[in-house]
């Protein structure tokens, strides 16, 4: 049994999901466990995200939705036994974020737990969308638009795989109302600025028309379809997060995904009784949206999953032991727990080539507390020579150099090379760096890995990988 829960910055969903795993592995040779059946047999209401004030998530409330879904889904917390709880948008940002995140993973099993910066929040959410199931199964480049509360994250997918991320504080949050009420609660930055560029007047308590409202969702709309296309636009350019695509995105389709993803897809939501339903922009943003591509010449199709798009139905746990030729220059490090693993596809290319893709990983992965420490998967084959790992280990070091942070440099070696890439590494980046080698390891892109404290007099690490599981159609 696994549970996704996603708190956003607008609304919080919680899905169950039973795997199937077996051991793979033929005869008496080391188990090889692996996922080979998944369900979805419960997926919650969505709920908004419980606040106390606007810096402050409530957890009391928090936890009384997750123990009441568990009820209605006739699960005990106790048979839950792995799982994921994703903090996102502009909730990542509130000053109790991370107590919460691991107060409630606190419930029940060992849960992978992610404050997820945007770009971060972009990739998870490309996965769950089906995005990148969709682009490697079509062998096309699809653009995945997550649109919340706080944030709009794109990810694109090249035959499968992360290409890049963009993101913008567009969302149907930048103003809110009152529930069923034109009354303006509140307002961000992007917000203001957005009011101030229509000259419309916003405070605190201020009513305003239907009509103005349309205007400020359609100006949202236009300024995320100009950064696809690449058309210079002020209230783009403020609402940026990191760097923005300076020539547009060029993508075979696009998908959204989000709160205002669902309503894009959703025609019912453009009735007027439903405009006002959720006390913020999100239907209007989503007609406006709608409205404006039609003068757009972009493929849109339909993702598998919407709203559901960041709840992450996570995770088997299979546990190995790495051992022999292993490599760690201190075991006061360990245990590592929850670190994501990147893989890169420039290994067979240059020493420059292998560094830049390796400091866009930190960029994607950057959460909103900084750098977060990441595992490199070295696939099998990679490595046939000494100058082989010595390229890779040269330019692994140049990448963490350049990054202004010691933090672990993590290796996963699916070949029995940890020793020799662990020496290597530790001549090359000198003294004061900690290094973890294990190898014989098989892990990708979007698992998450826990390495334990050295065994049997140092000679063996145990090692937990959490193969993350989305919900594909």
């Amino acid at each position: 049994m696994s549970v996704g829960i996603d708190i956003g910055t607008t609304t919080t969903s919680l899905v169950l999901s039973r795997l199937q795993i077996d051991n793979i592995a033929a005869g008496f040779v080391v188990p090889k466990i692996k996922i080979i059946g998944r369900k979805i047999i419960y997926r919650s209401p969505v709920y908004f995200t419980p606040l106390l004030d606007i810096d402050v998530i409530d957890f009391d409330k928090l936890v009384g939705i997750v123990r009441s879904e568990y009820e209605k889904a006739l699960v005990k917390a106790e048979e839950v036994r792995t799982g994921a709880i994703i903090i996102t948008g502009e909730t990542a940002k509130k000053k109790n974020a991370e107590m919460v995140a691991r107060a409630l993973s606190s419930l029940a099993g060992t849960f992978v737990v992610a404050i997820a910066g945007p770009h971060l929040e972009a990739y998870l959410a490309g996965i769950g969308s089906g995005a990148a199931h969709f682009s490697r199964d079509r062998n096309k480049t699809i653009c995945n638009i997550d649109i919340g509360g706080g944030t709009t994250n794109a990810a694109i997918f090249v035959n499968g795989k992360l290409k890049s991320t963009f993101c913008a504080n567009i969302g149907s949050r930048v103003i809110k109302f009152k529930e069923y009420s034109q009354e303006v609660v509140s307002w961000t930055e992007i917000g203001w600025a957005v009011c101030e560029d229509l000259g419309i007047s916003i405070k605190q308590g201020i009513y305003l028309s239907i009509f103005d409202i349309r205007r400020i969702a359609k100006r949202l709309a236009s300024a995320l379809l100009n950064i696809i296309v690449g058309e210079s636009d002020p209230i783009a350019a403020k609402a940026a997060i990191g760097e923005l695509p300076r020539d547009g995105v060029k993508a075979d389709s696009f998908m959204f995904s989000g709160g205002v993803g669902r309503l894009f897809y959703d025609v019912n939501n453009s009735l007027d009784s439903e405009l006002l339903k959720y006390g913020d922009l999100g239907p209007f943003l989503a007609n406006e949206l709608r409205l404006l591509l039609v003068n757009f010449p972009l493929d849109v199709i339909k993702p598998y999953e919407t709203i559901y798009a960041t709840v992450i139905g996570a995770g088997v746990h299979t546990t190995e032991l790495s051992g022999s030729t292993i490599f760690y220059t201190s075991s006061d490090i360990l245990p590592l727990v929850n670190v994501p693993v990147v893989t890169l596809d420039s290994l067979f290319d240059d020493i420059e080539s292998i560094k830049k893709e390796l400091v866009g990983k930190f960029f994607t992965f950057t959460t909103v507390e900084g750098h977060s420490i990441l595992a490199i998967a070295i696939p099998k084959g990679v490595v046939r020579r000494f100058e082989d790992l010595n390229k890779i280990a040269t330019a692994i070091a140049l990448a963490y150099k350049s990054i202004g942070v010691r933090i672990p440099v993590v290796i996963l070696c699916e070949d029995d090379i940890g020793k020799a890439m662990g020496v290597v590494l530790k001549d090359i980046l000198g003294s004061g760096w900690n290094i973890v080698v294990v190898d014989e390891i098989s892990l990708g892109e979007g698992d998450y890995v826990d390495i334990g404290k050295p065994l049997y007099g140092g000679a063996v690490i145990p090692v937990v990988m959490k193969t993350l599981v989305f919900q594909h159609k």
